[in-house]
């Protein structure tokens, strides 16, 4: 780890307890993807406000399809899986459990579309920060399905298992 202030300085300190709380993997996972997050708001925002002129809105079965926020979170799966993969759970990037990664996507985009609809559609609440709303809440659950789908399965050799009885 490299420091970049003193130790003894205020700086130093605050450089301290960030890296202390960094090597926590639930927080590193709240940091990265916070910064996934924020990658795919402002391109979903972007991409919303570009499309306003166009009629981008779809209805399937009387709701209303938020097609930018879609295009956006699927760009968004090969980023999350690398920064997750690298620097949440320092493991080895793999196309193998990047093709499976999009699992985790899957509730992921359920709740986060739901939180859309509810917000957006049933309470009126502003699009942009209906988008920040649906995006925090999924969280603790993503966490547990990114650890999982992430992280290669350990298999137990012979030997431990023996041991083990």
């Amino acid at each position: 780890m490299n420091k970049l202030f003193k130790e003894e300085s205020f700086l130093g300190k605050i450089e301290r307890l960030f890296w202390k709380l960094y090597s926590k993997e639930p927080l590193r996972f709240i940091f990265w993807g916070g910064i996934n997050t924020l990658i795919t708001l402002v391109n979903t925002i972007v991409l919303n406000f570009l499309l306003q002129s166009v009629e981008w809105q779809t209805k399937i079965l009387g709701r209303a399809i938020d097609i930018p926020f879609i295009i956006c979170f699927i760009i968004g799966i090969p980023i999350a899986y690398t920064t997750h993969t690298l620097f949440t759970f320092h493991v080895k990037w793999s196309w193998a459990r990047l093709a499976r990664y999009p699992l985790s996507s899957i509730p992921n985009f359920i709740l986060q579309s739901g939180f859309i609809y509810l917000f957006g559609e049933l309470l009126q609440i502003d699009i942009y920060l209906t988008y920040v709303i649906s995006a925090l809440l999924p969280l603790p659950i993503m966490f547990v399905i990114n650890k999982f789908l992430v992280n290669p399965i350990k298999l137990k050799n012979k030997k431990e298992v023996v041991e083990s009885e």
